[in-house]
């Protein structure tokens, strides 16, 4: 969205607009190791785990953004690729800053269900989301979406977009239900929590910093595509990590068509002389489903947490930190639970957070994630290690 970006070198300036060019580059090295190729379902059926073992260039976004006729119409046009997985796009989003609170935008946004998807990439402790973030959040989305100020220190996130996840998708897949959003956030003794929300303290509080959070997101889902092909929509993971819409991913042989996703979240962090805590509790429902034969459960109730550390032994130089993630699948529905455990450390070599160099390494167990994009692969219980570097201006 228009806020995710860096504030990047200014190409040109007139009295009818202006344009900045902002990016951001990663290169990351992953190594999945699995204890076994195989993990058992909630069916009790074997399954693959195909862990990585790579180098690369993973993933570039360059934003042209700026105002144009008014300083408070704003433009963005990014550049958005992930060579891990083949993807490239390029959009534009388009809003209007009306004032401190009330802005109103068009074009693609995270669907503001949880923390990180709320514009604080890359500012994280890793280049990438913890394991129940990353299993429980929504996705990106096209739409409308709100927000502003309510007093000093409140602030608000409003959207209504196509569905949880449209990225990929074309605009004749769509249903005609729609997407909703929201998010309340309050600071109360800084009014802030550094810049763009960031975790980590790299810019040492003097005084204690503190935030809470509450978030939720309501999208009605479908497959996109006829039963007979591979589904089209891929970003509802059960606790196992089958795919949602696969067939036979909750009876043999039937394939759920439409369902209901539901994700609640709240969240509190704190920040004091270089040191950082925060931990996101979240609940979700799958419901309504609409399936081609019977289905065991009319709905699946999983819920999870993380909670995520770190400090500075060297101040804006060494960052050390550690998380866990504690996901606790539908045991009614036969899912059974997940965890990791995982400690890493940034080096900043200048003297800013937009540059650094990533070590992490992740205890894994029975993952629900499958994702090219970030640490995970279903059903992987073992080690992962990681390494990267990233630049952001």
């Amino acid at each position: 969205c228009i806020r995710d970006r860096g504030k990047g070198f200014l190409l040109g300036k007139s009295d009818l607009g202006e344009a900045s060019l902002s990016a951001y580059a990663l290169v990351r090295y992953i190594n999945q190791m699995h204890d076994d190729d195989t993990f058992t379902d909630h069916l009790g059926r074997k399954q693959p785990v195909d862990g990585r073992n790579d180098i690369y260039a993973h993933r570039a976004l360059v934003w042209l953004n700026g105002w144009v006729g008014a300083p408070k119409l704003r433009y963005t046009i990014a550049w958005w690729t992930v060579t891990a997985t083949d993807q490239d796009a390029l959009f534009g989003n388009i809003g209007y800053q009306f004032n401190e609170h009330f802005n109103l935008y068009a074009g693609i946004f995270g669907n503001p269900g949880s923390r990180s998807m709320q514009g604080s990439h890359p500012y994280w402790l890793g280049p990438d989301r913890v394991m129940a973030d990353e299993f429980f959040r929504p996705f990106f989305t096209q739409g409308i979406f709100a927000n502003g100020m309510i007093v000093p220190g409140l602030y608000y996130s409003a959207s209504m977009g196509n569905s949880s996840s449209t990225l990929g998708n074309t605009a004749v897949q769509l249903d005609r239900e729609f997407t909703y959003g929201g998010s309340v956030w309050w600071m109360p003794t800084t009014k802030e929590f550094g810049p763009r929300g960031a975790y980590g303290d790299w810019e040492w509080h003097e005084e204690l910093a503190t935030r809470f959070g509450f978030s939720a997101v309501y999208s009605p889902e479908e497959r996109y595509t006829s039963v007979d092909e591979d589904p089209g929509n891929t970003a509802l993971k059960l606790a196992d990590s089958l795919n949602l819409f696969s067939t036979g991913s909750l009876a043999e042989g039937v394939t759920v068509t439409d369902a209901d996703y539901e994700i609640f979240s709240f969240d509190a962090g704190m920040k004091y002389h270089g040191i950082f805590l925060q931990a996101e509790f979240y609940k979700r429902r799958l419901s309504n489903f609409k399936a081609d034969g019977t289905l065991p459960s009319d709905q699946i109730d999983d819920w999870g947490f993380y909670v995520q550390s770190s400090f500075y032994p060297v101040p804006k130089k060494l960052e050390i930190y550690a998380a866990t993630s504690q996901i606790f699948g539908d045991d009614g529905a036969g899912f059974r639970d997940s965890s990791e455990y995982l400690f890493g450390m940034n080096y900043y070599p200048y003297n800013t957070r937009n540059h650094r160099l990533n070590l992490q390494v992740m205890d894994v167990n029975r993952s629900p994630v499958s994702s090219t994009f970030g640490y995970y692969t279903g059903g992987q219980d073992g080690t992962t290690v990681s390494a990267a570097f990233s630049v952001f201006f």
